[in-house]
């Protein structure tokens, strides 16, 4: 009888090794799958790092398209989105007016935001914002009428009059950083912005 141990001992060989193959094969394609993850995530690193470089560029090539009309302006960028675009100076006057004016109305002693931002303060200096946010809409208002008109030296007049700073030279003095503060401050942009626009009218009579 002859005995089954030497043929166990060579199975069992057989299998160890097979086991052994098996382990290595196994590594090396894992190896093989963590090089084709890792190229794949430099891949989608590199496309998303163009794709912002390009983003950043077209934004910074935007950012330059400045309007013929705000060539004087202080604040470039907003004096453009004032614009919209327009392609003639009435137009761009008249768009800028009428941004500035939806921020003055905003302002209203009606409006609920006025009412919250200066409730806290002085009697004073609530009476003095009031009247200071009524006349650049009045002036404003005022000054659209003459450019319909054509009378650019009286719209010239009426936006001088609408840069009233009494409201904020109030809160500045008073030291309060409210809401109010802020919307003080970029309708005093806007007008500005107007005056500016104002100026590149070589026909423009003061």
């Amino acid at each position: 009888m002859v005995s089954s141990a030497p043929t166990n001992g060579r199975m069992k060989e057989e299998r160890e090794r097979e086991g052994g193959i098996f382990l290595l094969v196994k590594i090396r394609k894992t190896r093989e799958d963590i090089k084709i993850m890792a190229f794949r995530k430099f891949n989608s690193f590199s496309f998303l790092l163009l794709a912002s470089i390009i983003f950043t560029q077209h934004t910074i090539a935007i950012s330059l398209e400045i309007s013929p009309f705000c060539k004087t302006s202080q604040v470039k960028a907003i004096c453009t989105t004032m614009v919209n675009g327009a392609t003639n100076w009435h137009d761009a006057i008249e768009n800028a007016i009428n941004a500035t004016l939806s921020v003055a109305k905003e302002l209203q002693p009606k409006s609920g935001f006025i009412a919250a931002s200066i409730a806290n303060l002085p009697p004073s200096t609530k009476e003095t914002c009031k009247e200071s946010f009524q006349t650049t809409t009045d002036m404003l208002e005022e000054g659209l009428d003459h450019l319909a008109a054509g009378d650019n030296g009286s719209l010239h007049t009426k936006l001088s009059a609408a840069l009233d700073i009494e409201c904020a030279d109030e809160l500045s003095n008073l030291g309060v950083a409210t809401p109010l503060t802020n919307m003080a401050e970029d309708l005093h942009k806007k007008v500005s912005v107007c005056l500016a626009i104002m100026t590149q009218n070589a026909n423009v009579t003061t």
